[in-house]
């Protein structure tokens, strides 16, 4: 009920609604720390992926190395020796330093192995040089991954839990922050908006250059009420006022209350005086009738004063000090009645609630 209003095509803002900038530090550290997570993502993914780029370039390497190697070492022992023998093998395996090294005659489909096809000469027709390959990046793989990646891992566990951690006080943060912000606009009684709602919507109008009118609403008879059967009793006028005063809203405009019984109302829809003579009729009617408490019935009457704004710029402070003396001519009058701030009072007819 803060801004009573309602979303349809061409509907006004609601001028008590907050600024799109308001408040957004909290909103910007959020974004922040899901941007860090995903940062952090994306620099495992590339830590990893660089990680195996590397092992597979010294794989590759250590094969091209060794596959030199025994070619040249086939070359000269089969240059020297003729075709390699048992012993020649032996040879070549000291001299290269490469493992498990035999002839084998068939293409193998064993995974691991590798083989040069021999010619004529230097083997055996259809021989295959076969050996086991020592790769470096196995061995690499093997001496620091059982240590370092669970290490790195749960360094980055730890990193990614503390990240999820502070997004959730962030958003707590910012859950708490909307509930005081609204609290500190609102009405704890009937849970309208408050003085400081209504004074920052003003601003934002005068600011803005926007015409809008003020309605002043003071109720007449609520003293005694409250002296006679309690403030229990008071507070369930008002809010039984506030109820039927926010029936009247159209969409954009502002009640509040300041406090006691006085309340305001805030609009930019009705600017004439003839809506606003209308509505004024029809809050002093809804306002009269009979309000039911437990135990009895009680009536109450309103005054209001009315100032509307059309000049840009207008010094907010003037326009409440017009529908205050508005407000308080309405009151001067016997019965529930209105009065403009621009009214002569020496020309114009009172206006009251029957009129």
């Amino acid at each position: 009920m803060l801004l009573q209003t309602i979303d349809h095509p061409g509907a006004l803002p609601a001028v008590a609604a907050a600024r799109s900038d308001e408040y957004n530090g909290i909103n910007k550290i959020g974004r922040l720390v899901l941007l860090c997570a995903g940062v952090l993502l994306v620099t495992v993914t590339l830590l990893v992926g660089s990680a195996l780029q590397i092992l597979q370039a010294i794989e590759r390497a250590d094969l091209d190395a060794e596959r030199l190697r025994a070619a040249n070492a086939i070359d000269a022992i089969s240059g020297h020796n003729g075709p390699l023998t048992e012993a020649g093998i032996d040879l070549l395996a000291r001299t290269t330093g490469l493992r498990d090294v035999h002839l084998s005659t068939e293409v193998s489909t064993e995974r691991g192995l590798q083989q040069i096809p021999l010619l004529a000469g230097e083997a055996p027709s259809g021989s295959f040089l076969t050996w086991t390959p020592t790769s470096r990046a196995d061995e690499l793989f093997r001496g620091y991954a059982p240590i370092r990646i669970p290490l790195v891992g749960g360094l980055l566990l730890v990193v990614f839990l503390l990240l999820v951690r502070l997004r959730t006080l962030v958003a707590d943060i910012e859950r708490q922050r909307r509930l005081a912000h609204h609290q500190s606009r609102s009405d704890v009684l009937t849970g309208l908006a408050n003085r400081l709602a209504f004074e920052t919507a003003l601003a934002d109008l005068t600011a803005d250059a926007r015409p809008f009118a003020i309605i002043a609403f003071d109720l007449d008879g609520f003293k005694i009420i409250n002296d006679s059967f309690g403030h229990a009793a008071g507070d369930n006028v008002l809010r039984a006022v506030a109820d039927r005063l926010s029936g009247l809203l159209h969409p954009g405009e502002l009640l509040a209350r300041f406090g006691g019984d006085e309340f305001v109302l805030l609009t930019t829809g009705r600017l004439d005086h003839l809506s606003l003579s209308d509505l004024a009729r029809d809050c002093i009617a809804l306002i009269e009738a009979p309000i039911d408490l437990p135990g009895l019935s009680v009536r109450v009457g309103i005054s209001l004063g009315l100032v509307v704004s059309t000049a840009p710029h207008a010094m907010p402070a003037n326009l409440m000090a017009q529908a205050d003396a508005a407000l308080y001519r309405a009151k001067s009058s016997q019965g529930s009645s209105f009065r403009f701030a621009d009214d002569d009072l020496a020309a114009r007819p009172q206006l009251s609630a029957s009129a």
